[in-house]
């Protein structure tokens, strides 16, 4: 039943693709002309000549979700000086906040991965690995708001030259919070 359908959606598809435009198909008497404001409303092409590449003239620090993206990369870089300083020792967060060295933030951590906190026992399952450890969550949690912020700005409707600009100014507040952060616990 399911290869008959999608085989009379292809035959569908293929015969819309062919018909020839006419006068009276799906009720429509006469096909219309746009004018010009008409195309300038609909987005069919420019009102305005584009901006030349040296141009920030319109660019605006608001809208387009822009505080949005540049905030999770603000937490983005939280994270990830907080992994690199836990990298680097992995005791960091016992020193700097007192916590138990098998917490979430310390530094046997891993152990949180095996039943009973005994590597010599069964690994737990893995679906929730990202959660049951700092260095597992910092790094997944950092990466997906990496990319979905980079997804939020290149699908904006805005000039190239703008979603540079933004993922710039989004790296740069990234890479500050990370070295803040890192420095901070270290």
């Amino acid at each position: 039943m399911k290869t008959l359908l999608c085989i009379l959606a292809f035959l569908l598809v293929c015969l819309s693709l062919n018909a020839q435009p006419c006068t009276g198909c799906w009720g429509i008497i006469e096909i219309p002309v746009l004018s010009d404001s008409d195309r300038v409303a609909l987005r069919l092409y420019p009102s305005e000549k584009p901006l030349k590449w040296y141009d920030f003239s319109t660019y605006k620090f608001k809208g387009n979700k822009k505080q949005w993206v540049w905030g999770g990369y603000l937490v983005a870089g939280i994270l990830h000086g907080g992994r690199e300083a836990y990298h680097a020792e992995p005791t960091v967060f016992e020193k700097r906040f007192g916590v138990s060295s098998t917490s979430w933030f310390g530094s046997e951590q891993w152990r949180r991965n095996y039943v009973d906190l005994d590597p010599s026992k069964k690994h737990k399952p893995n679906v929730f690995n990202t959660f049951r450890d700092y260095y597992h969550f910092s790094s997944t949690a950092h990466t997906t708001i990496l990319v979905s912020g980079a997804v939020i700005i290149g699908t904006g409707k805005q000039p190239i030259k703008y979603k540079v600009l933004d993922t710039l100014i989004a790296i740069g507040i990234r890479s500050a919070a990370a070295s803040l952060t890192y420095n901070v616990l270290r």
